[in-house]
């Protein structure tokens, strides 16, 4: 998996590539996103867009991720999730948990709600 950052308005954008599943990337983007924490940066919208497969361990991944920033008064967004991760997303219930947007430009709106 890669991980490309970028920010905008004071929002980190993680856009994520290849394969979130079972390897040390996958697991890693926790631990990105807890570096991202320690840097007091806490609204992240992760743009799922070039994910290729997407296994337990990236939904494992997100959900860590959703928590650490949501125990740190920040929050994360999901964009550009393909169809077959909206489903697993779906499937799991996770979908009531993390919110999901069309394009980037809306998750990073949704900040502002």
């Amino acid at each position: 998996m890669r991980i490309k950052e970028s920010e905008k308005n004071g929002i980190v954008i993680l856009s994520l590539g290849g394969k979130m599943m079972l390897d040390a990337k996958s697991a890693s983007l926790h631990d990105y996103v807890k570096d991202l924490i320690k840097q007091g940066k806490t609204k992240v919208v992760m743009d799922m867009g070039k994910i290729t497969w997407f296994g337990s361990t990236g939904l494992g991944a997100l959900l860590a991720s959703y928590t650490s920033l949501k125990d740190n008064n920040g929050d994360l967004k999901i964009a550009r999730a393909t169809r077959k991760i909206r489903s697993v997303f779906m499937f799991t219930q996770i979908i009531k948990v993390l919110e999901n947007y069309d394009s980037v430009d809306e998750a990073l709106a949704a900040f502002n709600k």
